[in-house]
């Protein structure tokens, strides 16, 4: 490996913790990718109404990022006063964790800012601080039409002035970056979709199965945004006409309403199974063992699921919302309206009888080539020298 070629600092509005492990972790993939080629420090503040101190902190390195997360006791009224000092409070504990973070790492060239609100006001603040730029990468679903939220005016005309000061907004999809662009948010783009380590999701290589084919379906399980209950439903009626089949749904949400809901439809553990949270290593191990990956979501960006499958080597089965369309193509998998069970039902019917139309090695080198740690490393990398080569703070 090459001399790292800046000094990078992260900054989330969403990143793995322990209040939540599962957080933002394709930001923290993100921040790995770019610590291939660059020096690498992650800072996050995280309101924690269990904190057993005011202030708890917790320091470690993987994968070459060197992370430093502040817990802080947040009030728990819902005073105009309390939301003052949790602001205030936010903004003192993450400019600590900036000081420690710069006495061990130096002072960073770049600020990553992941996801724009309300993180981006901590980049924001510490351009006119520190004379540090910062780019944006953008996930957030809140700004697509389908699931358009309101937000209050002072939010949006902060958020527009984040962006606008940005050196340049990276959205995950060239979809969502017409959504921004609708919203308002002014700035270059440059479209870097989601990561996926192929050292982990791979083909099962010279795989025989003498049982029955596995569907799988991994997400947060919100109904609203997943439709796990219309996948459940399509999967009753697949279940009528056939039973070479079984689907497994992983998630690290609440499983307990689609239990529930599949006890109501009469569906046996033979043909569904119910698996909570797992690490990016057993969801890769899951991959390998099934035969074709399903999504019925409402809306949606880039998935990191959706690529982490075609890693796997497995074609997908997924609704046509947001940016899917622009990576899943007919000879990865199959796109269908969103809502529209029987096309859902067709599709998965169809293409259990037809899953050796699909090459595995295709569907991973299509992953390693678009989507490897390696790949959008590279990626970034182009992108920081480019703004760090024209910075000038105004």
């Amino acid at each position: 490996m090459n001399a790292k070629r800046h000094s990078i600092f992260f900054l989330s509005s969403w990143y793995p913790n322990r209040t939540n492990p599962t957080d933002g972790n394709f930001n923290e993939k993100y921040a790995e990718a770019a610590a291939l080629y660059n020096d690498v420090a992650a800072i996050h503040v995280v309101a924690d109404k269990d904190a057993r101190a005011p202030l708890e902190t917790d320091f470690y390195t993987r994968a070459g990022v060197k992370t430093y997360i502040w817990y802080f006791r947040k009030s728990s009224s819902g005073s105009l006063l309390s939301k003052m000092i949790n602001g205030f409070k936010y903004l003192k504990y993450y400019l600590e964790a900036y000081r420690l973070a710069r006495k061990e790492c130096g002072k960073p060239q770049l600020l990553h800012l992941n996801v724009l609100f309300p993180a981006g006001v901590i980049a924001l603040i510490f351009r006119y601080l520190f004379a540090i730029p910062y780019v944006i990468s953008e996930h957030w679903t809140g700004y697509l039409p389908a699931n358009q939220v309101k937000q209050p005016a002072t939010v949006r005309w902060i958020s527009r002035m984040i962006a606008k000061k940005a050196g340049t907004i990276m959205p995950v999809t060239h979809n969502l970056k017409e959504a921004m662009i609708l919203n308002e948010f002014h700035n270059r783009y440059e479209v870097v979709p989601n990561v996926v380590d192929v050292k982990y999701f791979y083909p099962e290589q010279n795989a025989e199965k003498n049982g029955k084919k596995t569907i799988l379906h991994v997400s947060h399980l919100a109904d609203k945004h997943k439709n796990v209950s219309g996948i459940l439903r399509v999967i009753k009626k697949l279940s009528e006409k056939r039973n070479d089949f079984e689907l497994k749904i992983v998630g690290d949400g609440d499983l307990k309403p689609h239990i529930s809901y599949s006890k109501k439809l009469n569906l046996n553990r033979d043909t569904v199974s119910f698996h909570g949270t797992m690490s990016t290593q057993e969801i890769a191990e899951t991959m390998r063992h099934s035969d074709l990956f399903v999504l019925f979501s409402n809306y949606e960006n880039l998935p990191c699921v959706i690529i982490e499958a075609f890693a796997a080597g497995l074609p997908v089965i997924s609704t046509d919302v947001g940016g899917i369309r622009e990576h899943l193509t007919p000879d990865k998998g199959k796109l269908i309206a969103a809502r529209d069970e029987q096309a859902l039902l067709d599709a998965i019917d169809t293409m259990l009888d037809n899953l050796t139309s699909f090459h595995k090695e295709a569907l991973h080198k299509y992953a390693s080539e678009n989507f490897s740690y390696e790949r959008i490393g590279e990626r970034f990398t182009e992108i920081y020298t480019s703004v760090i080569n024209k910075k000038r703070i105004v």
